[in-house]
């Protein structure tokens, strides 16, 4: 235990009510995970309302040309979109698993599960084609058709925008571009100097979270794949210890919250330069939450 989590556990004892701090480093509870550029994104729970009724519309239409393609299930899924941007480790996980982070997946921003397309479908639904065994196919295919549906009455929005499949990826786009000038921060470095010596002191010797993260006893690597290595132990002794003090020393030395900040600002910057589009991405959202449920209650559908 460091000098300083031993002096807050004696402390403690003295005064119980004072141990919120101390309590806070081993709390399930992630911090304040929130960024400004998430107000131009829907959350977890609208957004797989919106993909479900979205699905609903590509189907309907692909039926109309003649094929019968059924996208997966989508259900909610925990909304830690952040997580990694703003280096939080959860300390009850990293106990039980180390640095495998049990219920996190691929799909976990859009609760999609991974599918295939077959050819004929994938150029349908892009309109890669015009006609398809005799039938029309809708310019840009039955995704903009059905995003054409979802985005109808968007306030603000030029017709142009509103009849175009919507880009999902958009503000990922700016989100990267904000991560980019975060990075060149130099309070990130120092944050992760700090993080390092508090390390160091509970026996570690890492420069940076990730290389904690990526420690080749129990992360995989591109040379583990090109010579078909069997996957390596997860959760073992060493991986556990060594997360579990990760955790903790990123409470004690504030790092989630440093990254927090130097990001906040990063995306307000990118904001103030792109505030025009994402007022129009943020209007695009709110009709397709609005329509969504319009679809999924059978009160809005497609025309021909």
């Amino acid at each position: 235990m460091s000098v300083l989590r031993m002096a807050m556990a004696v402390a403690c004892v003295a005064a119980v009510a004072g141990c919120s701090a101390l309590a806070g480093l081993h709390s399930p509870e992630p911090p304040d995970l929130t960024l400004p550029l998430d107000a131009y994104s829907l959350g977890a729970k609208d957004r797989a309302q919106v993909i479900r009724a979205r699905f609903m519309l590509m189907e309907e239409c692909m039926r109309h040309v003649g094929l019968d393609f059924r996208f997966p299930a989508v259900e909610p899924v925990t909304d830690l979109r952040n997580v990694d941007l703003l280096g939080w480790l959860d300390p009850e996980k990293a106990k039980k698993s180390g640095y495998l982070q049990e219920g996190r997946h691929p799909d976990e921003m859009t609760g999609v599960p991974s599918y295939s397309i077959p050819d004929d479908e994938f150029y349908v639904l892009y309109g890669k084609v015009r006609r398809f065994r005799g039938r029309t196919v809708p310019p840009g295919g039955c995704m903009a058709k059905a995003d054409a549906l979802l985005n109808r009455g968007a306030r603000g929005v030029a017709p142009a925008d509103a009849d175009k499949r919507f880009d999902e990826d958009e503000v990922p786009r700016y989100v990267d571009s904000a991560a980019d000038l975060a990075l060149k921060d130099p309070r990130i470095a120092a944050a992760e100097r700090e993080w390092s010596d508090c390390m160091r002191s509970e026996g570690f010797d890492y420069r940076s979270t990730d290389q904690a993260a990526g420690d080749r006893r129990w992360a995989a690597t591109v040379n583990d794949d090109s010579i078909g290595r069997s996957p390596k132990p997860r959760g073992t002794r060493a991986e556990i210890d060594t997360a579990v003090a990760d955790a903790e020393c990123r409470a004690e030395t504030g790092y989630s919250a440093v990254r927090r900040t130097v990001h906040v600002e990063a995306q307000n910057r990118v904001i103030d330069r792109n505030r025009a589009r994402l007022d129009v991405i943020r209007s695009l959202n709110q009709a397709r939450l609005a329509n969504s449920a319009k679809v999924l209650h059978g009160t809005l559908t497609l025309s021909w």
